[in-house]
């Protein structure tokens, strides 16, 4: 097994998620069934979560496609994008050009289609050269952690549903008195309840428009640290 599948960005932004998602489910079984608190059980459990983990994943994908990709650091860039002020966007353009011969458009940059996949194309080479950068990864596990949150935010709230109903129909055949008087159950629901405001209020595009834009200012601020004709260098 290549253990790089646990590497930081798969645990922070994958598997993090998952576990926020089966969290409730896993809590009240844990809490309403004996069983499941054995060791053995446990190992078992985690085993079919875990392989399950991969169908969440390939669901992700799934939702996310034929959708259109926003690329913010290249928007950043366009000429009528006022997140980064006139000096800089011109620095930028001059080290872009500099950097490789394909960027050249931005020596005179004009608001065209073409000067827009430059763009792009652009940040597409710049993150494939600042995968070391420490601020840059960790703004991109941040932003991707959340992307992933939202793409899978109907299968959190789903999964919330089913722990309450696990809960409920474990206590049957009590009275709705004896349920309610039940600690247990008051602290389950109440924790079923904030996971569902979490995922009804916490998980937004706001956020994620937040996230990504601190994503972008990182990826664009390393323009800073390269040096020119990168691709000159390597010959």
């Amino acid at each position: 097994m290549d253990i790089k599948i646990f590497d930081s960005y798969n645990i922070r932004a994958r598997v993090s998620v998952y576990i926020i998602i089966i969290a409730p489910i896993i809590l009240t079984l844990y809490v309403v069934y004996k069983p499941v608190r054995s060791f053995t059980f446990s190992v078992v459990l985690v085993a079919i979560m875990t392989s399950f983990s991969n169908y969440l994943f390939a669901l992700q994908r799934y939702k996310q496609r034929g959708g259109k990709r926003r690329n913010t650091a290249a928007e950043f860039l366009y000429i009528d994008d006022a997140h980064i002020d006139g000096k800089t966007k011109q620095r930028y353009y001059r080290k872009l050009s500099e950097i490789d011969k394909s960027f050249e458009a931005m020596n005179q940059p004009v608001d065209s289609e073409e000067f827009r996949q430059t763009c792009y194309s652009a940040i597409q080479w710049l993150r494939s050269n600042t995968r070391n950068n420490k601020l840059v990864q960790e703004e991109n596990m941040l932003c991707g952690f959340y992307k992933n949150l939202i793409s899978l935010k109907s299968v959190g709230i789903a999964f919330t549903i089913v722990a309450i109903l696990i809960l409920i129909i474990s206590s049957v055949p009590t009275t709705p008195l004896s349920f309610v008087q039940s600690k247990r159950n008051i602290i389950l629901i109440f924790v079923d309840i904030g996971v569902l405001l979490f995922w009804r209020l916490g998980v937004n595009e706001k956020i994620h428009s937040v996230l990504c834009e601190k994503y972008a200012y990182a990826l664009l601020e390393t323009l800073d640290t390269l040096p020119d004709r990168i691709n000159e260098n390597k010959l």
